[in-house]
């Protein structure tokens, strides 16, 4: 499997440490190259130990990607040390929030194969193209055995930070506080009934109309850090409050955190092996 996937289950959720080894460390950048070159289908059929079928990319897609997946960029770096102090400030901005955004955009990535491995039968969006792009960051429907009626509808938030303790807290619990709220929800029946229009079998409005909103509604946390985040063994502490705020079943709320000696260094290397991959794959 692309990513190995420890689970515990706490009184906060359903939680599991991700881990990538050396063995699946190929597969994995080979999934996530196949996800960032919008072929979903190549993607699964790899993590199903399937061969990829050849299809040609269009116009500037590997250059978009291998972009995206490259930071800081050169014309940043070159002001940075030769610029205007203006300009030297002006690019040491961009050059921050660049890690950031590829950091963020890789992470959605790794999260969406994590969720796929968990739930091999849901219907998922597919990551980001856009990075530091708005809604949620991941959406998972659940049907039940007739594959007629929604059992749960999953709404997924991926953070990569070295202090996720203060994101999660400052960001992520405020944001679950707004679709309980309900100040959200012509954005989920969007989304909602955009994905479901890929499901056979299934009218989407009536499936949208059936459904119990609150008691098919889950959450899904996920964070890519650093192990010195670890806390007397664990990464517990990061999703600390996860019951207060997300109320619900213990089933629920899921989370899981992916660790790396140092998160931004340990991105930067896996970028570089999928933009890499990702040329390979293009015969570029």
């Amino acid at each position: 499997m692309p990513l190995s996937l420890k689970t515990s289950i706490t009184t906060e959720c359903n939680f599991s440490e991700w881990s990538i080894n050396k063995k699946s460390r190929a597969k994995l950048i080979e999934v996530i190259a196949y996800l960032y070159l919008r072929q979903e289908e190549n993607a699964q059929r790899v993590i199903n130990a399937l061969e990829p079928r050849r299809r040609a990319s269009k116009g500037k897609v590997v250059q978009n990607v291998v972009r995206k997946l490259t930071a800081p960029h050169a014309e940043d770096l070159e002001l940075r040390r030769s610029g205007s102090d203006a300009e030297k400030e002006a690019a040491e901005k961009r050059i921050r929030t660049s890690i950031i955004h590829r950091d963020g955009l890789l992470f959605q990535h790794i999260s969406w194969v994590a969720a796929r491995m968990a739930l091999p039968n849901g219907y998922m969006t597919a990551p980001h193209v856009r990075q530091a792009d708005k809604g949620f960051d991941g959406f998972i429907v659940d049907l039940d055995a007739n594959g007629r009626e929604i059992k749960r509808i999953v709404l997924c938030e991926d953070k990569a930070s070295k202090s996720p303790r203060s994101l999660i807290s400052s960001s992520v619990w405020p944001e679950i506080g707004t679709i309980l709220s309900g100040d959200r929800d012509d954005e989920i029946l969007a989304e909602l009934v955009t994905l479901l229009k890929s499901v056979p079998n299934i009218d989407p409005e009536t499936a949208v109309d059936d459904v119990f909103w609150e008691g098919a509604r889950e959450f899904r946390v996920a964070v890519a850090t650093g192990e010195d985040q670890r806390k007397a063994g664990n990464f517990l502490h990061i999703i600390a409050g996860f019951e207060a705020v997300a109320g619900g079943s213990l089933e629920s709320r899921t989370a899981g955190v992916l660790a790396f000696d140092n998160v931004r260094s340990g991105l930067a290397l896996l970028a570089g092996e999928v933009a890499a991959k990702v040329k390979e794959i293009a015969g570029v």
